[in-house]
């Protein structure tokens, strides 16, 4: 998979599908119940959307790791972290530019680095 997350396209692609994979589920409503907006009316937390969601983050974040590490950018995989919190905490999924802005960071910062080889990483 390191190799496949090497080519550019490949990072750019596998980031913008599930990038809109989560667009199109919080769309649907994929927010949890307990953690939005504490609605009484069937708080289902293993609702498939809401995993579907979940599961698409986890994936962004993953791809961010392992993209982070071929560019030498670890700190890559904290930009999801940041629009995942954007996205379920209450009080900041209001604000919805934030998302788009972090994940656009994380598709350019991930595409525009070159890739370091391992004999020119610094061991500092």
């Amino acid at each position: 998979m390191r190799q496949a997350l090497a080519n550019t396209k490949v990072f750019a692609c596998a980031y913008i599908v599930l990038m809109l994979l989560t667009y199109y589920l919080g769309q649907l409503g994929s927010r949890s119940p307990i953690i939005s907006d504490l609605e009484i009316a069937e708080p289902n937390l293993l609702s498939f959307p809401l995993m579907l969601h979940v599961g698409a983050m986890l994936a962004l974040f993953w791809i961010c790791l392992v993209r982070g590490a071929i560019i030498h950018k670890k700190w890559l995989a904290l930009l999801p972290v940041v629009v995942f919190a954007f996205e379920f905490i209450p009080k900041l999924s209001v604000i919805p530019i934030v998302p788009s802005v972090y994940h656009l960071l994380a598709i350019v910062i991930g595409v525009l680095s070159p890739i370091v080889a391992v004999s020119e990483q610094s061991v500092y």
